[in-house]
């Protein structure tokens, strides 16, 4: 690979993983400020302008963009600021824990297509009511299967092409047909939603940008925010009721599960890894939950502002600036005895 393929490949990424981070900080803050006030969806919106922003192709530059403030703050730098030889052992340190993430996502989807294959049928009531459930869902779900495993301690949908409901084996023991049904809504919502995909594509992206904690803290919160956005959808039917709800919840949070982390497994108590003041939130929101609730004002305003703000890119560099920039950059490519002085 040359120099210089080597120079824009680690620049576009370092670049754009700092980017994302500055636009991440920015939706953590304003999800802090204004939690109780937005949707679920609407903080998925947020989230998702980050993940965004990482693909981000077009370069359109705004005097209201947020990179117009960090760039008073930092240095000017770009691709030949650092020695090649950095870029080498950069990528080649990036490119080792890359291979690591995706071997972990490749042990997740071999545990799970095992709990599948070793999975038994479910009583015919639970069929039954499975069938029920997937009525009120588009069409191509109806064929999606219901099995049980002693692998789960609690239900949750596995698999990205071919999705199962995967039980665990006493659930009817431990719960009534009422509350059974809506944890089947709630599962119901994720396949809805594509969350199988989507948390595989959280999963790719948190690989390929281990080395960024603002990206990692994002995609968390967006895990815990597609939790509550299902919870909406189950609480949104007929004949579930908040508080037992939340109850049920709580029961099932007492017991073990996948790991939240899982890149082909979404779970029905959610991410249990998440931080105790995420999970109290999340049962706050469910007690709070009033039907035909609309926020899209507060919503729609704050994820255009902050697309506004994190989607475009900062104006040109003041001159000084810019030849400060140019300065070091042809001290780096030009040879050193091209800037000696003839005697």
């Amino acid at each position: 690979m040359s120099p210089e393929v080597i120079r824009n490949l680690g620049w576009d990424l370092l670049s754009g993983s700092a980017h994302a981070a500055l636009l991440g900080i920015l939706v953590l803050g304003v999800r802090l400020l204004l939690r109780r006030h937005l949707a679920p969806h609407w903080r998925l919106v947020l989230g998702s302008l980050v993940l965004i922003r990482l693909v981000w192709p077009w370069e359109i530059s705004t005097p209201v963009s947020l990179f117009n403030v960090t760039a008073t703050w930092l240095p000017p730098i770009n691709a030949w600021s650092f020695p090649i030889d950095g870029w080498r052992w950069g990528l080649g340190v990036w490119a080792a824990g890359v291979a690591v993430r995706l071997a972990g996502i490749m042990i997740d989807w071999r545990r799970v297509q095992r709990w599948i294959h070793q999975s038994q049928s479910v009583d015919s009531r639970l069929i039954a009511l499975w069938d029920e459930t997937l009525q009120s869902g588009p069409k191509f779900l109806h064929r999606v299967p219901i099995r049980q495993t002693p692998e789960v301690a609690n239900p949750c949908v596995v698999g990205l092409v071919h999705p199962c409901l995967l039980l665990p084996v006493d659930l009817g023991s431990q719960f009534s047909v009422e509350e059974i049904r809506w944890m089947f809504l709630h599962e119901l919502a994720h396949l809805r939603r594509c969350d199988l995909w989507l948390n595989g594509v959280l999963e790719a992206v948190r690989a390929f940008h281990w080395f960024n904690p603002v990206v990692g803290w994002v995609l968390q919160r967006w895990r815990e925010d597609r939790e509550e956005a299902c919870d909406v959808h189950a609480l949104s039917a007929d004949g579930v009721h908040p508080v037992p709800y939340g109850r049920v919840l709580l029961k099932c949070l007492q017991g073990s599960e996948i790991g939240g982390g899982n890149a082909v497994a979404v779970g029905w108590p959610g991410v249990l890894n998440a931080a105790p003041r995420s999970l109290v939130h999340r049962i706050e929101s469910i007690a709070r939950f009033r039907a035909g609730r609309r926020t899209w004002v507060v919503g729609g305003c704050t994820a255009l502002s902050i697309a506004l703000l994190g989607l475009t890119d900062q104006e040109p560099l003041p001159p000084r600036r810019l030849w400060l920039l140019k300065s070091e950059t042809l001290s780096r490519v030009l040879p050193a005895d091209l800037g000696t002085p003839s005697v």
